[in-house]
């Protein structure tokens, strides 16, 4: 049940790119505030935690340049889910690997997408080079862009 929320919130979250910003309010608790002041394309949450107990963290949302207040990119990480690969494939049988780290750094992923859906927006998920066990973070964006 832990993980279905999480996969739940990010279905949600996924629909909401290329909307209005304001589609945010019904899903996420709090509010936004601009990650720096002189940038009104870059707005954060405050951690916050989902049904089934999953804490968001550093969520980051960037609104399109081009078309002035609709989503563009989400990205949140994922704390206390000990989700593995295997358990994403359950719901997500048909991922694609798109991001294989270069060792440069600790903080690269491994970044695998789901099938992108009519729009051409999908949900991926970072499993970290230095613990590639466990679920890091997670992107909703449109990935043809």
């Amino acid at each position: 049940m832990k993980v279905q929320s999480l996969w739940q919130f990010a279905t949600q979250l996924k629909n909401t790119v290329g909307q209005d910003v304001e589609k945010l309010d019904a899903i996420i608790p709090g509010r936004f505030v601009r990650e720096d002041p002189n940038i009104a394309e870059r707005l954060k949450a405050e951690p916050f935690t989902i049904d089934g107990g999953i804490e968001i963290r550093n969520m980051e949302v960037r609104l399109d340049l081009h078309n002035p207040g609709k989503v563009y990119i989400i990205s949140y990480d994922v704390a206390n889910a000990d989700i593995l690969l295997e358990d994403v494939r359950k719901t997500y049988p048909q991922l694609k690997l798109i991001d294989v780290p270069r060792g440069r750094s600790k903080d690269e992923t491994f970044s695998w997408i789901t099938p992108l859906d009519e729009k051409g927006n999908g949900i991926g998920f970072g499993f970290p080079y230095a613990q590639p066990s466990y679920l890091k973070n997670m992107t909703l964006r449109n990935f043809q862009d």
